[in-house]
């Protein structure tokens, strides 16, 4: 039997190249201040944008599939981005490669007029095409902030089914965000089955905003492949 070991993820944050984020959400300093909070993982955050993924690229190491460290920190990087689809909801992909980020991004950007510019892309797509195009490419995706009242599924829909229509049943996760904790969901009868996340969705690095909300984590490695 493996040793498990817990650790601390927090897998929504955004870079410098997000809207109304900090100059200062570079990957080093991401990195340093990550650790100074006791996380293990963050994701990187807007890795459809070109100027991040070459930064992914040349600052941090692959140390297993998916995974990337930080060479001075050891800080855990897992590949995300978050993206808002046309009926203005936020969805969180986890991407398990850089060559899945390419492939994905390809299919993404004939439907976005922003996904070089801005980290935060917006796709003309409806939720359940999205998750079409997450899962055929193996990523895992869910609601961000799912109960926030703007840029939110329950802002624009009424329930989980209405929002992702026949692709329900392929949706991984909801993200709790900043307005629910996992007692409230799990009062919602449809969310009964339903995986819970809680991130950050960090526009700043300082400890009031990093890891304000992570998912602890145990596993036997401290991998991309554990986690999903």
């Amino acid at each position: 039997m493996p040793e498990f070991n817990s650790y601390h993820a927090d897998l929504h944050i955004h870079s410098y190249h997000s809207g109304a984020t900090s100059s200062r959400m570079t990957i080093e300093t991401i990195a340093q201040q990550a650790k100074l909070k006791g996380l293990t993982f963050v994701g990187t955050g807007d890795i459809f944008h070109p100027s991040w993924l070459e930064s992914v690229r040349s600052e941090l190491d692959e140390v297993a599939g998916g995974t990337f460290e930080h060479p001075r920190y050891k800080t855990r990087f897992i590949l995300t981005t978050e993206v808002e689809d046309r009926n203005r909801v936020h969805h969180l992909i986890l991407l398990p490669s850089l060559s899945t980020v390419e492939s994905v991004r390809e299919v993404l950007a004939k439907r976005s007029n922003d996904i070089d510019d801005d980290g935060r892309a917006r796709i003309e797509l409806t939720a359940p095409e999205i998750v079409d195009v997450a899962v055929t490419h193996e990523c895992l995706i869910g609601p961000c902030h799912a109960f926030t009242p703007w840029t939110s599924m329950y802002k624009e829909f009424d329930s989980i089914g209405a929002c992702y229509g026949e692709c329900v049943g392929k949706v991984d996760f909801l993200e709790l965000g900043l307005s629910a904790d996992t007692y409230m969901a799990d009062r919602i009868a449809e969310l009964e089955r339903v995986t819970f996340m809680a991130n950050s969705d960090a526009h700043s690095p300082w400890p009031d905003k990093l890891g304000r909300e992570f998912n602890r984590f145990e596993l036997a490695e401290p991998t991309y492949s554990e986690i999903v």
